[in-house]
């Protein structure tokens, strides 16, 4: 609503335009928050993709390979993905630190 004030004020113009600058602004804006988090919800896949190309799969088959990025500084953080490799309590221990 400032800039669109701003505007207003800066060439004269009526109420109504001032608030279509003012939607326009806004959905600009919505549009640009949006693109980023699709794509950094896609560049966490890709390193899923790279990365751990099998559990990429499992995601996939379940269309929830785009939400990994919500989840993804947890399970770094835990080194929960390299379970595969890892003994018994090993996992234990991933269990433990992906609840903390």
């Amino acid at each position: 609503m400032a800039a669109a004030s701003a505007v207003r004020m800066g060439l004269d113009l009526s109420m109504e335009i001032s608030a279509l600058i003012g939607r326009i602004a806004g959905g600009v804006v919505g549009a640009a928050a949006l693109y980023g988090i699709v794509q950094r919800a896609a560049d966490s896949a890709h390193r899923l993709q790279t990365q751990y190309p099998v559990y990429y799969s499992a995601l996939y088959l379940q269309n929830l390979e785009m939400m990994y990025f919500l989840i993804e500084p947890v399970m770094q953080r835990a080194s929960a993905l390299d379970a595969q490799w890892a003994t018994e309590e090993n996992i234990a221990d991933i269990i433990t630190r992906l609840i903390r």
